[in-house]
């Protein structure tokens, strides 16, 4: 078993301990013990400081455990066992410093009240997500109220479901992390490299910083994307599960049923559809409550594109042509129809990049895994990024989803073309966040040049195989 298999199984042991550490946060929150003094009149800032001493001590607890299977490691070992846990530190410290209600959270926070109170969730707030996240929130605002005068708590309950929300955002972003350092290690790449490259783009990168600081949800469905990509191979039906609930929260994910349709991988498919119809069956008491449904729809086809296109930062092709077209001073109704050219335009590079795939002739010696599984992979990785290309909003969150193509086109063109690698990594991940036209826009054209990068015809020729 590969090095970085065994930190994927022993993430599953991390994850046990983890969720007892949130819990434990909550109730020395509880005590007045002399030894856990309070010091602020926040609430949260007391809460999340307990919550970072408990994982801390599971993050010790569970490197010593590691470290202790090496009697004399070497400076090899030591790296590769000790970086995820210092990782794992600097997101728990990020996390609690940037524990803070954001805008968005307060729009999230106002459609669980609604749903409490039998209230249409989508109407006069920015909830844009399917009813699955915020019915599953509300049942834990429901614990919380039972949880607290158990421990003689007079706090909201509330206060406990963004404490929950912020720790499964650490959480998903740890198991994101381990994730991706699986897949590296499917795509070829062995365990020193493929950590150092898997830490140095979670570690630089603003969007995962934008991610937790606005309290986002991305972090979810970009589990659910690598969730998909590592267990296609062996777990296919699992593969389809990770879609479907990556799509339950938000529809992008729900993109990668194309390539496993074109694909005949009818088993991931079957999940998929499994995890749909068994979530919505039990979300709606066996399709009895459909109301939740009924209003998400409503809103969802009747999108406010024009304020999600309005801003420089809002980097989807809608918000450049629309922010262009102001500028030249062109009439708006232009708008509708260059949208339109530029979406046939995107669907029609992914159809010749899918057909060039499955025509790839490579030899076996040259492959960093099997021919079939490579081109799966490239496949769903397209469709995973689709919607940053075609979708009314991309704010620079959520490039968090351009992780696993970057980690794809690093491992598969980083050597032969460097510097368009490094460049494509600097604009989508490290590039800072302002309002200026056109500069804004730089964070789409590296998206683009991963995906120029990893194209099947440049790939075939890196590889001097030319079909």
């Amino acid at each position: 078993m590969s090095t970085l298999s065994q930190v994927s199984n022993k993430f599953i042991r991390f994850s046990f301990l983890y969720w007892i550490a949130v819990l434990a946060g909550v109730f020395l929150w509880s005590r007045e013990w002399e030894v856990v003094r309070l010091a602020s009149t926040k609430q949260e800032e007391d809460l999340f400081g307990l919550f970072a001493f408990c994982v801390f001590c599971v993050i010790a607890f569970t490197a010593y455990l590691d470290f202790k299977e090496h009697t004399a490691p070497s400076i090899r070992q030591m790296i590769v066992t000790g970086l995820p846990f210092l990782v794992s530190l600097i997101f728990l410290s990020i996390l609690v410093e940037l524990s803070r209600r954001s805008w968005d959270y307060l729009q999230y926070e106002t459609a669980f009240r609604d749903i409490v109170a039998g209230n249409n969730p989508y109407l006069s707030t920015r909830y844009l997500y399917p009813p699955f996240f915020a019915d599953v929130m509300v049942f834990v605002y429901r614990v919380g109220l039972r949880l607290f005068p158990f421990l003689e708590l007079g706090k909201s309950a509330w206060v406990f479901v963004f404490y929950i929300h912020q720790c499964s955002l650490l959480f998903f972003l740890l198991l994101t992390y381990s994730l991706s350092m699986q897949f590296a290690s499917q795509i070829g790449l062995d365990d020193l490299t493929g950590m150092l490259l898997v830490s140095a783009i979670y570690l630089f990168n603003v969007p995962v910083l934008r991610t937790l600081s606005y309290n986002q949800v991305n972090f979810y469905v970009l589990a659910s994307i690598l969730g998909a990509l590592v267990a296609l191979r062996k777990f296919p039906f699992l593969a389809g599960v990770s879609a479907a609930l990556g799509g339950l929260i938000k529809l992008y994910p729900l993109a990668l049923s194309v390539p496993l349709l074109g694909r005949k991988k009818w088993r991931a498919l079957t999940g998929l559809l499994a995890g749909l119809a068994v979530v919505v069956t039990f979300e709606t008491d066996f399709f009895r409550d459909l109301t939740l449904w009924n209003q998400f729809i409503h809103f969802f086809l009747s999108f406010p594109v024009e304020q999600e296109s309005s801003l420089f930062r809002n980097t989807s092709p809608l918000s450049l042509l629309r922010s262009s077209l102001k500028f030249l001073d062109a009439p708006s109704w232009v708008l509708t129809g260059l949208m339109l050219i530029v979406a046939l335009f995107v669907l029609a590079w992914y159809a010749v990049r899918y057909f060039q795939r499955e025509k790839m002739e490579i030899p076996a010696e040259k492959m960093p895994m099997d021919l079939d599984s490579f081109r799966d992979t490239g496949h769903l990785l397209d469709f995973s990024v689709l919607s940053l290309l075609i979708a009314p909003s991309a704010w620079e969150h959520h490039y968090v989803v351009a992780i696993p193509l970057t980690i794809w086109a690093l491992a598969l063109r980083g050597k032969d073309s460097p510097w368009q690698a490094a460049i494509a990594f600097v604009l989508v991940f490290a590039l800072p966040t302002f309002n200026v036209y056109p500069f804004s826009y730089l964070r789409m054209a590296g998206l683009i040049l991963l995906l120029i990068l990893t194209s099947p015809k440049k790939i075939e020729s890196y590889l001097g195989f030319e079909s």
